[in-house]
């Protein structure tokens, strides 16, 4: 039986409604004045409500079906004789072992009291509303849901064996178009028995979250293969640009629509989709049929396919919207023009298998013809041909041997100068170009990894003094028997010694503490304190003092703040009397 718009209604705008609130005398129900109980997509909570009459003296076992899986909440509340007897809470965003059938719809059993049941019924969803209720004997239903089974199992039959089919035809011609025919008929095949909720049942039941957007998933997934094999198929490129290029904005369009499909609202994205899904299929109908007329015969089963396709999934959509009443025909509107479709553009193929194979053989032809000429100059040309041969093979060996020298060249080169770009020319370190870099990485990887950071900048005890006194081939000897010290001292791989500018250089040291860079420095300091630089026939003596910051990264945290820390603690250093170690936190 179905319960059709024998009932009441009440339009729940704020979605809070309870059913206290709903079976209140002061609300005031309306009847459905439409030709089926379907609402197309809203946002609105709807509260329906039926009585049932048991006219036996016994009680009756009786399901109630609603027949539409993507519901997002659907709430039963069974009344006897004035007393609450069931109640049930489901929904496609609730596990699907949370309800009492197996069933790819909800299936609600009740047992009906003689006399007046009262039924009520909340349903919200993202999507569409559609209160097509049925009660059912459950010997009927069984009996009804089998045969349903068998029909969607034919259905399933039906595409895997073209999708098998298309497959084996694509590793025997290489022919792309083929593997945009099957993931148009794959992507269908899950949209059609995901929208039944079959996939919900049999292969994802626990997966809510997959399960909450998947058909909007598969419509764009179906309309960007559809694009694709449209493009492919009917030779747009070749035959129209302006065709090619308004095929292409779908495609890009459907793809966006794809990858929107796991950011955006499921609410959102189902619109979309099924707005997307009549002009698209109109657009490729009509380059079809253009092309058709513009010549192109295999394009007349193509026409004939889609336009099939085309009626059926307009229907679907029509009735999904509510403009149109649903009934069996309308709800499987689409199995039927898919039927059509996968059927007649199996001819379609053939027919573009055939058409190719018929080219090939004239073009086969015009070669034979040709053949019969060139023979005659072919062997003519094949000794000017040898001779031509070794004189290039020749040439090209000198050639490729003066290139590979140029490249040898080249590279050397290309080494020397990317060592001179990232080196000190006096002291041979790393220059500060190297170092910032170094610096960003090493920050980046520590922020990620959650390790610690440290940096130790020092520069020259009174390096002026020593220029002055010395003059700047001095202050560069010093330079350079400093760095000579201190490069075998930083050798842990990820570690950066470099010259920072003038006097100042500064050590990057990974995934080490304050306490750790601490001790560092204060061991290279005393090594510096100990240093001798034989110059001029004399000896120069010279101190350094160190400033040392450390810091784990995070998004708060920066390269500068790290560098501003150690460059205050050098400047603290300093301040206490130089030839010493100083800490900062970075912040």
């Amino acid at each position: 039986m179905n319960v059709g718009i024998r009932m009441g209604v009440l339009v729940d705008d704020t979605r809070t409604m309870t059913l206290e609130q709903a079976m209140s005398p002061r609300q005031t129900w309306q009847t459905i004045t439409r030709r089926s109980p379907n609402f197309g997509f809203t946002q609105d909570a709807y509260w329906f409500r039926f009585q049932i009459e048991n006219q036996t003296q016994q009680v009756l076992t009786r399901l109630i079906e609603l027949p539409i899986p993507f519901i997002d909440d659907v709430q039963l509340s069974h009344f006897a004789g004035g007393q609450l007897k069931k109640t049930y809470t489901l929904g496609d965003e609730k596990p699907f072992s949370m309800r009492p059938i197996r069933h790819p719809n909800f299936v609600m059993p009740l047992e009906l009291a003689p006399g007046s049941n009262l039924v009520f019924i909340r349903m919200a969803s993202a999507g569409t509303i559609e209160a097509s209720f049925r009660i059912w004997n459950p010997v009927t239903f069984h009996e009804a849901s089998n045969n349903e089974s068998l029909m969607q199992g034919g259905l399933v039959g039906i595409l895997l064996i073209m999708i098998v089919y298309n497959l084996f035809v694509y590793f025997s011609t290489r022919d792309v178009n083929y593997l945009y025919y099957i993931g148009f008929v794959a992507n269908y095949l899950f949209f059609h028995f995901t929208l039944n909720g079959y996939t919900f049942a049999y292969l994802w039941p626990e997966a809510i979250w997959w399960n909450s957007f998947a058909i909007s998933t598969f419509i764009a997934g179906t309309a960007l293969f559809t694009c694709l094999f449209a493009n492919g198929f009917l030779k747009l490129r070749q035959f129209s640009r302006r065709a090619y290029l308004t095929v292409n904005v779908l495609t890009v369009a459907c793809g966006v629509l794809l990858v929107m499909t796991f950011v955006l609202p499921y609410s959102l994205t189902v619109r979309a989709g099924a707005g997307l899904v009549v002009p698209l299929s109109i657009v490729l109908l009509g380059v079809g049929y253009w092309r058709w007329w513009r010549g192109a015969q295999f394009a007349r089963f193509y026409c004939l396919a889609w336009s099939a396709a085309l009626v059926g999934i307009s229907i679907l959509n029509l009735g999904k919207l509510g403009w149109i009443p649903a009934n069996v025909w309308t709800s499987n509107a689409d199995q039927v023009g898919l039927t059509m479709l996968v059927t007649l553009l199996s001819f379609t193929l053939a027919d573009r298998i055939n058409h190719d194979r018929a080219l090939r053989l004239n073009a086969q032809a015009v070669a034979l013809a040709h053949e019969r000429q060139a023979r005659a100059a072919q062997q003519a040309m094949i000794n000017a041909t040898e001779a031509a041969n070794r004189e290039l093979e020749q040439r090209v060996s000198e050639r490729t041997h003066d290139l590979n020298t140029a490249m040898d060249q080249l590279t050397v080169a290309n080494d020397r100068l990317q060592l001179l770009s990232t080196t000190d020319g006096l002291t041979q370190l790393s220059n500060r170009a190297f170092f910032d870099s170094a610096l960003l990485t090493e920050h980046r990887r520590a922020s990620r990894l959650k390790s610690s950071l440290a940096l130790i900048m020092f520069d020259i005890d009174h390096f002026k003094r020593i220029n002055d006194t010395y003059g700047h081939l001095g202050g560069d000897a010093c330079l350079r028997a400093l760095a000579r010290l201190l490069q075998p001292k930083v050798h842990r791989a990820g570690d950066v010694l470099a010259r920072y500018g003038g006097e100042e250089f500064v050590i990057l040291l990974i995934d080490t503490s304050a306490t750790n860079a601490a001790t560092q420095a204060e061991t290279l300091r005393a090594e510096v304190e100990k240093l001798k630089v034989e110059f001029s026939g004399g000896v120069i003596q010279f101190t350094a003092s160190f400033g040392v910051a450390c810091v784990t990264p995070d998004q708060d945290t920066s390269t500068q703040a790290l560098l501003a820390a150690a460059d205050i603690a050098l400047y603290q250093a300093k301040h206490d009397g130089r030839n010493c170690v100083r800490s900062a936190v970075a912040a």
